[in-house]
C-alpha cells in the first residue's frame, strides 16, 4: 500500500525517529498512571471506580505498552496503532460519552487536559509526516 511505504520511508528519518521515542516514552508514563489506578496508589481504590474506568485502566494499559514499544521499535504498523487508539480509546468515548467519566468537577479539567495532550501529540505527528514531502 502506498501510505505504509510513506509511513516506512517517514519513520525511518531521524526527526520522526526521535518524535516517535518521545511519544513513547510518554505512552509509557501513561501506563504507569493505568497501573498505579489499579495498584490503588492513586486515591481511590480500584474496585471502587466505575466499571467503565476500570474496563478503559485495562485497555489503555495494554494500549500505552504495545504502542510504546512498537514506536521505539520504529514499527510502521504503530503510526496506525497510535492514530487508532488515541480516537477510539480516548477521544471517541471522553467526548461522546463524557458523563460517564466525569464525575467530579476536576474530572472535566482532567479529560480536557488529556483530550488536548493527545490532540497535540497526533497534530504533531501530522505535521512531521507532512514536512516529509
Amino acid at each position: 500500500m502506498m501510505i505504509n511505504k510513506f509511513l516506512e520511508s517517514a519513520i525511518e528519518q531521524p526527526w520522526m525517529a526521535i518524535y516517535t521515542k518521545v511519544v513513547a516514552i510518554a505512552l509509557l508514563y501513561g501506563a504507569t498512571v493505568h497501573l498505579s489506578n489499579m495498584l490503588g496508589l492513586t486515591g481511590t481504590p480500584w474496585l471502587a471506580t466505575p466499571l467503565l474506568w476500570r474496563g478503559m485502566d485495562v485497555l489503555l494499559l495494554i494500549f500505552d505498552i504495545v504502542t510504546a514499544i512498537a514506536l521505539w521499535r520504529g514499527l510502521v504498523w504503530s503510526i496506525w496503532l497510535l492514530f487508532a487508539g488515541i480516537t477510539l480509546l480516548q477521544i471517541i468515548p471522553y467526548t461522546l460519552w463524557r458523563s460517564y467519566f466525569v464525575l467530579k468537577p476536576e474530572d472535566a479539567r482532567i479529560l480536557n487536559g488529556l483530550l488536548g495532550t493527545e490532540i497535540l501529540l497526533l497534530s504533531i505527528l501530522l505535521l512531521l509526516l507532512w514536512l516529509k514531502k
